[in-house]
């Protein structure tokens, strides 16, 4: 009996809330326009302020906050660069001596991915390495990874990996 009671309670407060939502969005909707243009013409004289902004001039603070020292004044005066003229008649070009060293054969397999680290399977003159970006092995540095290929460098020469 008491939840027969508490349910018809419940059901009248909320057909109540209902009418009352219902009964607000009817009014809303057949009432007069005069009160919105009334409250539109507000929104049109109203006025603007102008906020004028305040401005200082900061000063060089001559303390450290944290250590309670004071600062040394010091300035630093740059000199201007000082420049020597040097007539030279020839031009000799430097060529760059090449290395003795000649690439070892290299072949990509492909490259492991796990959560923490990248590894380029590398075959390095038959054998396989596993090796990180820019770690040296055998005086070669895979620089970059592709899904197809890798750049090596070896000597201060650069060289693309196609993967096979």
């Amino acid at each position: 009996m008491a939840k027969k009671k508490i349910n018809i309670i419940l059901i009248l407060f909320v057909l109540g809330l209902w009418g009352t939502i219902g009964y607000r969005t009817l009014y809303r909707q057949f009432s007069d326009s005069k009160i919105i243009n009334a409250t539109q013409d507000q929104k049109y004289n109203a006025s603007i302020k102008q906020i004028n902004k305040d401005t200082f001039d900061l000063e060089k603070i001559n303390r450290d906050p944290f250590l309670n020292k004071q600062f040394q004044n010091t300035v630093a005066i740059q000199k201007p660069p000082h420049y020597t003229l040097i007539k030279k008649t020839t031009v000799q070009t430097v060529q760059k001596p090449k290395s003795n060293l000649s690439w070892p054969t290299l072949q990509y397999y492909g490259y492991l991915k796990s959560k923490d680290r990248e590894l380029v399977l590398l075959k390095i003159d038959s054998k396989l390495y596993k090796l990180k970006l820019n770690e040296p092995q055998n005086g070669i540095i895979v620089k970059k990874k592709y899904k197809d290929s890798i750049e090596v460098n070896f000597n201060s020469e650069t060289k693309m990996i196609l993967l096979k």
